[in-house]
């Protein structure tokens, strides 16, 4: 039992981590843009450029753990995490700070494609519900203590506070990892990487990331498109060819899963559903705090209750998935997701605090639909593709929602273009700047609602 504890802390530590650096980040964004005097098309490179690195690295993580070792290479993340993460709290230069943070993403793969690969090898198949409701409460528990915590420490001390609480955290999750006890992995230490796999999928997801974050920063410049996505489409014929006519043991993703439409239909609509959410959490400070006049950690109090819903309703959810099967937990989960970025079109008539509903309902649809939808996948796939299927998840996510905040900022700027300068006009129009915001959710809806119509369309697994 005590390994079982010191096991499920190590990895629910680091998951912390990773959750707290990314909200705490959210909400630091508006103070690091006025701080450094920077644009908001320059300032979404932070995030993209470290959910770049972390997207890119994610199944060639995967693989290496299954040949490694999944506890080994968590490790190794976390040191890589924590020290870029302390560097980037003292870069002084935009450039720089981005750099670092691209750095983290390495260490953030590693994390990521294990976490919940591991917590599901704590517990019997039975149980798999049960486990992911865990992991999202882990999610949900984050994301309720780095707002309030994070926003003080951004009016306190500065945004730089909370790269140096996030290396604390790290710290700790390193000291507790090292008591990680699961089941050996079954590919042991036969070395059999799939380095050309991993160029591919790492070219692919690159190019079509870049291709439309520049798109979108650029003032909708089409070149960008016109090149990038055939460039994606390219490396992507040449993944699947690859791995289709490899001889290698262990490639990045056995290509057969996407001949299974609960796995096809289950990851389509966890892609859309991110694609449709990721502008709430990124625009929501920017609104709040630009828009509406709030301080940091007032901010962090009015994005209080999405975490609070997503941390209880994701093991409620779990178990019912265990009990009754996934499918209403994930149409109930999907409708909420819904109403969230919905809620957002009327930004312009509603109080301010319109934001703590959204946030409640999204919480509730990403506790809910999160944890029966992955538990929907897994119920797919064998134990030894867990690895594998984790990082995959875990991409998709990540893509996900680089591309929602790629596709939501070039809205705003496009309704509001004084904000492309790479001095930001501190005197502007506040009504503007909400109205520019709530138009930007037009797309999140139409989104949101293909996600609740893939959801109605997949039948139940038990």
């Amino acid at each position: 039992m005590l390994n079982f504890l010191l096991s499920l802390i190590g990895i629910g530590l680091g998951q912390y981590a990773e959750v707290v650096d990314n909200t705490m980040l959210n909400i630091a964004l508006p103070t690091i843009s006025n701080d450094m005097n920077i644009s908001l098309s320059m300032v979404q490179w932070i995030p993209i450029t470290f959910v770049l690195v972390t997207s890119s690295l994610l199944l060639p993580s995967a693989k290496i753990s299954d040949i490694y070792g999944r506890k080994k290479i968590y490790l190794i993340g976390l040191i890589i995490f924590c020290g870029a993460v302390f560097i980037t709290g003292k870069s002084e230069l935009i450039l720089i700070l981005i750099l670092f943070k691209s750095i983290q993403g390495v260490g953030s793969a590693a994390i990521q494609s294990n976490g919940m690969a591991m917590i599901i090898q704590l517990f019997d198949i039975k149980d798999r519900g049960k486990a992911l409701g865990i992991f999202m409460s882990i999610i949900g528990i984050g994301s309720i203590t780095s707002p309030i915590i994070g926003g003080y420490i951004i009016d306190t001390y500065g945004w730089r506070g909370i790269f140096n609480f996030v290396t604390l955290v790290t710290i700790v999750a390193i000291i507790f990892g090292s008591f990680i006890n699961i089941e050996k992995n079954i590919l042991k230490n036969k070395f059999d990487f799939d380095l050309r796999g991993t160029v591919f999928s790492t070219l692919t997801i690159s190019s079509l990331i870049i291709s439309i974050s520049m798109f979108t920063s650029s003032g909708w410049n089409y070149y960008w498109i016109l090149i990038g996505l055939p460039l994606s489409v390219i490396f992507l014929f040449l993944f699947i060819f690859y791995e289709k006519n490899s001889k290698s043991m262990n490639p990045l993703i056995s290509l057969d899963l996407f001949k299974n439409n609960t796995f096809k239909i289950g990851n389509l609509a966890r892609f859309t559903s991110f694609i449709s959410n990721s502008p709430i959490y990124y625009l929501s400070p920017f609104l709040l705090i630009n828009g509406y006049g709030l301080s940091s950690s007032k901010t962090g109090i009015f994005i209080l209750p999405g975490p609070i819903m997503m941390a209880f309703s994701g093991p409620i959810a779990g178990r019912l998935s265990d009990k009754f099967g996934s499918y209403y937990p994930r149409v109930l989960g999907a409708a909420s997701l819904l109403v969230s970025v919905s809620i957002y079109l009327f930004a312009g008539t509603l109080n301010k605090e319109f934001v703590m509903f959204a946030y409640a309902f999204q919480g509730l649809g990403m506790g809910v639909f999160g944890s029966a939808n992955t538990s929907y996948i897994f119920s797919s796939i064998k134990q030894n593709e867990y690895g594998s299927v984790n990082a995959l998840l875990t991409l998709i996510r990540t893509s996900g929602n680089i591309i929602g905040i790629s596709l939501s900022t070039a809205f705003v700027l496009l309704y509001l273009p004084e904000f492309s300068d790479d001095k930001l006009n501190q005197n502007f129009d506040s009504n503007g700047y909400i109205s520019a915001i709530s138009k930007s959710f037009v797309l999140p809806v139409i989104l949101s609602f293909i996600t609740l119509l893939l959801t109605l369309n997949s039948k139940n697994q038990n």
